[in-house]
């Protein structure tokens, strides 16, 4: 009876302390950097500015402190570029004179900390390739994305550098089909699909997004392209290499897979002022 009350007590501490580490973790992931957040004004808070960049030492001010992402009730953004293109691995591009974006932040999740953008619906207009029109609906020219969504992942960690993934938010889906020549679509122009074939590049694209650590309702978000690979983005990784090649493919015509990569800039305007965390 004494050894099964001493097995009964040491589960009990080991129960204890697996619940202790469980809300350490719990406590932890709620600031999994990077991450979407504010900073507020807030008596006897962690920070000395409006930031939350640095924390505040003994006789400094605490006066501002970090909140979680439930606590940002203006969750819609906008987006919008000048003129960009898709180089594909041929080196054939396909230009358009402008860009424009809108979407949400995601604060699902357990620990409430937005990490994600989710119903991302990029439109570039004005679109063409060696003098004909690619479109994917009545507006002439005009090329709409499938919806997508991502999460913040780091390039790197040390100089805080922070890219934004984005792929269909339809596991399996397209990021994007269109037709160039015969418009309106369905007649008779080439079909281009943009998704995942079978060359790796995991249906998604990364992006440069800034400024970090500083609360604002602006920032920029671009993508760019390798100036010696034609049809490949930069970067194609993130610092932990998840997923091990991010690039997207098309396929034209029903042909063999290619490469092709998107380059533009493009300024976002956040429903209201937000910090990317870093």
């Amino acid at each position: 009876m004494r050894n099964l009350i001493q097995r009964i007590g040491i589960l009990g501490l080991c129960l204890v302390s697996v619940l202790a580490l469980g809300a350490f973790v719990a406590s932890s992931s709620a600031w999994a950097l990077p991450e979407f957040g504010k900073c507020v004004a807030k008596a006897e808070g962690k920070y000395t500015e409006s930031n939350c960049a640095t924390k505040a030492k003994t006789g400094q001010p605490h006066i501002f402190e970090r909140v979680k992402a439930n606590e940002i009730t203006k969750v819609s953004f906008t987006a919008s570029g000048g003129s960009m293109f898709f180089e594909e691995e041929n080196r054939v591009k396909i230009f358009c004179s402008a860009s424009t974006a809108s979407g949400k932040l995601d604060k699902d999740g357990t620990t409430l900390a937005a990490k994600s953008v989710e119903n991302v619906v990029w439109t570039w207009t004005n679109c063409e390739v060696a003098n004909q029109t690619c479109q994917n609906g009545t507006t002439r020219g005009a090329i709409v994305s499938k919806e997508l969504e991502g999460n913040l992942v780091y390039a790197s960690k040390a100089k805080k550098e922070v890219l934004l993934e984005l792929h269909p938010m339809k596991k399996g889906g397209a990021f994007m089909s269109f037709e160039c020549g015969g418009n309106p679509p369905g007649n008779g122009g080439i079909p281009i699909v943009v998704k995942e074939f079978n060359k790796g590049g995991h249906n998604c694209v990364f992006s440069k997004i800034s400024p970090v650590d500083v609360m604002s309702n602006a920032g920029k978000d671009i993508y760019k392209i390798s100036e010696t690979e034609a049809g490949r983005q930069v970067p194609q990784t993130d610092e932990k290499l998840k997923p091990a090649k991010c690039n997207l493919e098309e396929e034209v015509a029903g042909g063999p897979s290619e490469w092709v990569a998107l380059n533009q800039e493009a300024t976002i305007k956040w429903e209201e002022e937000i910090e990317v965390f870093a």
